[in-house]
């Protein structure tokens, strides 16, 4: 019985080994990974669409002043 206790107390090789990260893990830093990646996308995506809208509220602004620039022009011309 004594040598029954002895021999579970003694480590074992296969207690101290490194073992490989099991499937589940690795599938969890992937999964992690490729979240990360689509959360970049979306805030890329999303200041490329402000951009957009920045750049057509200032074409909306020019096309304004060439509408005006055009009335002004033609009734100047009309008036001669």
């Amino acid at each position: 019985m004594q040598a029954r206790v002895e021999r579970d107390n003694v480590a074992n090789d296969e207690d101290t080994e490194m073992k490989p990260p099991t499937k589940p893990h690795s599938k969890s830093i992937t999964r992690w990974v490729y979240r990360a990646w689509l959360r970049s996308r979306i805030d890329t995506y999303t200041r490329n669409l402000h951009a957009i809208a920045v750049q057509r509220e200032n074409d909306f602004h020019a096309e304004r002043i060439l509408h005006r620039a055009i009335s002004t022009t033609r009734s100047k011309l009309q008036s001669l």
